[in-house]
C-alpha cells in the first residue's frame, strides 16, 4: 500500500508547483513552499463477520461493528458503506473476489467469522490488500467468553491497524479514572475502569471517601491510587480482577500520596509527609521496608521513574522555587 501514498504525494507536489516562465526564472530562483500535508483516509470494507452457527449471529454482527468503529475513529480509515458492496462474504474460506472490491475502491478488506459454543466464543479474521490481490499477513484466531467479545473485537482492530500503518495499536486497552456523580455541593467520587471507547464501565471503589490520581501498573492488573478514607491521604494498591486492596507504606502518623509504578511494576515510588516535612520514598509493591531517597527540609513530591527505571525525577522547592531533580 506504500505505492498508493507515494503516488498521492507526487500528485500533490505536481499540482502545487507553480508555472514559471523563462523571464521569471531569470529574475529570481524557483521556490516551492509546502505548508501542510494532506492525508486522505484509507477506504476499507468490513462485511459482517460470518456466523458459523446460529448462536453466533448477533455477536458476529456486533464484533464487525466494533472493529469498524475502532478503525474509523482514528480518522485514518474510511469505511465503505454496505450499500456499495458488489460481493458478499458468506463463507470465511471462500476466495476473495478482488475485482468486486477494487471496483468500489476498497483498498483493504477485513473478513471474519464467529463461532459460539455455550459461553465460549471463537473469532477468526483475515486482512486483504485489495490492490495487490493478496492477504496482508496470516489469519488470526482469538478465543474467550461471550462476555469478552468486545475485547476480541478490539484485538482484531489492533491487528488490522498495526499491519496497515506499521504503528502500535491501542484499541485493546483500558482507562482507569475517577468517576464523579451528584450535585455540585455533594460530589461523590469512585474509581472506575472502562474500555478505551467508554464501554464496559466497572466501578472499583464505593463513594464513601475521596479518591485521587489512579495509575495502572505496566501489566494492567493493579491500580495505585490515593484515598482520604482515614481523613488523611494514604496510598492503596488494588487488584483489578478481585477488587481487593491494601494500604501501601501504612506508617502511623504519616501521609502518603503521588505514587508511581516502576517500569517493571515491581516497585513504587511516592511522597511521604511526616512532621511537616515531605520526602521521596521507594518500596516493593508487594511490601517490605520503605527506602528513603531524599532528606531535606524542603517539600519533595511528584516522583516518577525514568523509562529505563534507573532514575527517579521529582519536584522540589529546595532552591527557593519549584525545580526538577533526579536521584538514582
Amino acid at each position: 500500500m506504500k505505492h498508493l501514498v507515494a503516488s498521492a504525494v507526487a500528485l500533490l507536489l505536481t499540482v502545487a508547483a507553480p508555472i514559471v516562465t523563462a523571464s521569471d526564472a531569470q529574475s529570481e530562483p524557483l521556490r516551492i513552499e509546502i505548508t501542510d500535508g494532506v492525508v486522505a483516509p484509507l477506504p476499507y470494507a468490513v462485511p459482517d463477520f460470518v456466523a458459523e452457527n446460529a448462536a453466533a449471529s448477533t455477536l458476529a454482527r456486533q464484533i464487525s461493528r466494533v472493529v469498524a468503529a475502532d478503525l474509523s475513529g482514528t480518522g485514518l480509515f474510511r469505511e465503505i458503506p454496505k450499500a456499495a458492496y458488489i460481493s458478499s462474504i458468506t463463507n470465511f474460506n471462500s476466495p476473495v473476489q478482488y475485482a468486486d472490491w477494487k471496483a468500489i475502491n476498497a483498498q483493504a478488506l477485513i473478513v471474519g467469522a464467529v463461532h459460539v459454543n455455550g459461553n465460549k466464543v471463537t473469532v477468526k479474521f483475515r486482512l486483504f490488500d485489495v490492490f495487490s490481490g493478496a492477504a496482508l499477513g496470516d489469519g488470526l484466531q482469538f478465543g474467550g467468553t461471550t462476555t469478552s467479545w468486545r475485547r476480541m473485537a478490539h484485538k482484531v482492530a489492533d491487528a488490522a491497524y498495526s499491519r496497515i500503518t506499521g504503528e502500535g495499536a491501542y484499541f485493546d486497552s483500558r482507562v482507569v479514572y475517577v468517576a464523579e456523580t451528584g450535585p455540585k455541593n455533594d460530589r461523590k467520587k469512585r474509581l472506575a475502569i472502562m474500555d478505551y471507547d467508554g464501554a464496559n464501565v466497572k466501578f472499583l471503589t464505593d463513594s464513601r471517601s475521596l479518591v485521587l490520581a489512579p495509575r495502572f501498573s505496566p501489566s494492567g492488573d493493579r491500580v495505585l491510587y490515593t484515598s482520604y478514607e482515614s481523613g488523611f491521604p494514604k496510598i492503596y494498591v488494588l487488584d483489578v480482577a478481585s477488587v481487593g486492596r491494601r494500604a501501601l507504606a501504612n506508617q502511623p502518623g504519616t501521609m502518603t500520596f503521588a505514587p508511581r509504578f516502576s517500569p517493571d511494576g515491581k516497585t513504587v515510588v511516592y511522597s511521604l509527609s511526616s512532621g511537616g516535612n515531605t520526602d521521596i520514598y521507594r518500596m516493593a509493591v508487594n511490601g517490605g521496608t520503605p527506602v528513603r531517597l531524599t532528606s531535606a527540609p524542603s517539600i519533595e513530591t511528584a516522583p516518577s521513574f525514568s523509562p529505563d527505571g534507573k532514575q527517579i525525577v521529582f519536584e522540589s522547592d529546595r532552591s527557593g522555587s519549584q525545580q526538577l531533580y533526579s536521584v538514582p
